[in-house]
């Protein structure tokens, strides 16, 4: 978790010059930080908000209205961010880095906590402030968690944290939300990748999973990147899983109502990025789904 600064706080600790996005960034490394709305966190954070890793997958969650978790895959299993920051350059990509393998716009990426607003997913908006922080980072496993305070919803003033574990080996996550008080609409799901990508929502004695296949851009950039093929999967334990639902671009379960803490799990395959991904076609990956 990396704030932006200027050459003017060379003296900070941690204090070092990037390139990333095409730009010269100057960074210093914090583990927290609450603004309100009116700050642009997403431009001030790099990676556009923190960011957790094992040696099989990378998440970074959104500091913005969206909170959307975006993904970066390994070819190599081991630890990149130190070096790469998200955005490996020539040389890193030369040597087998991952990178960045999801273009998740205004979607659900790969279960983001949402709203559903009866025809679609919505972002986490208004609030009065919004927190990141880096919760725990050892050698076994990292938690990181993102909170609104003063979240208008329903007609009420609520506030939400959304807790993220991944553990060492893992390329699951899991995912806790905690509320202030019930509301109804919360929901959490996958994007439909590509074009003709496929998809799977099944509810089961176990609970709801959610699956998405497909091929697409990671990136607006589609000379020096290729399209990309990942699943994206969420399971949601029966105790907490409502209705299914669809919008144009999301396959989305809504949490059942009257509770204050949910708690869900999400995984993804890079089929292309990774050199032994765990499956490499939509029916592999919907039975790695089923037996998760």
């Amino acid at each position: 978790m990396w704030l932006q600064v200027t050459p003017a706080d060379s003296l900070l600790a941690g204090y070092r010059i990037i390139e990333a996005e095409g730009k010269t960034r100057h960074i210093v490394p914090i583990t927290q930080w609450t603004a309100n709305d009116s700050v642009d966190t997403y431009h001030q954070l790099h990676h556009h908000g923190v960011a957790v890793e094992s040696d099989k997958m990378a998440y970074r969650i959104y500091f913005d209205k969206k909170q959307t978790i975006d993904v970066y895959a390994k070819r190599t299993p081991r630890l990149e961010l130190p070096t790469s920051y998200w955005y490996p350059n020539d040389e890193q990509l030369a040597e087998h880095y991952g990178d960045d393998v999801l273009r998740v716009s205004g979607t659900v990426g790969v279960g983001s906590v949402k709203y559903w607003n009866g025809k679609k997913q919505v972002h986490i908006e208004p609030v009065s402030t919004r927190s990141q922080r880096i919760v725990k980072s050892t050698k076994r496993k990292g938690v990181i968690e993102m909170t609104v305070r003063g979240w208008q919803v329903e007609g009420k003033f609520l506030d939400m944290t959304v807790r993220y574990t991944l553990r060492a080996g893992h390329r699951d996550m899991m995912c806790e939300v905690y509320l202030s008080q019930p509301v109804d609409g919360l929901c959490t799901g996958v994007q439909k990748v590509g074009k003709d990508g496929k998809w799977l929502m099944e509810q089961t004695k176990r609970g709801t999973i959610l699956g998405s296949w497909g091929t697409d851009w990671p990136v607006n950039d589609t000379v020096k990147y290729a399209k990309e093929t990942v699943g994206l999967g969420v399971r949601i334990p029966r105790k907490y899983a409502g209705a299914l639902c669809q919008d144009s671009r999301n396959n989305l379960a809504i949490f059942r109502s009257g509770k204050t803490y949910y708690r869900f799990y999400l995984t993804v395959v890079a089929a292309t990025k990774e050199d032994n991904p765990p499956a490499r076609t939509a029916d592999e990956f919907w039975q790695l789904l089923r037996e998760w």
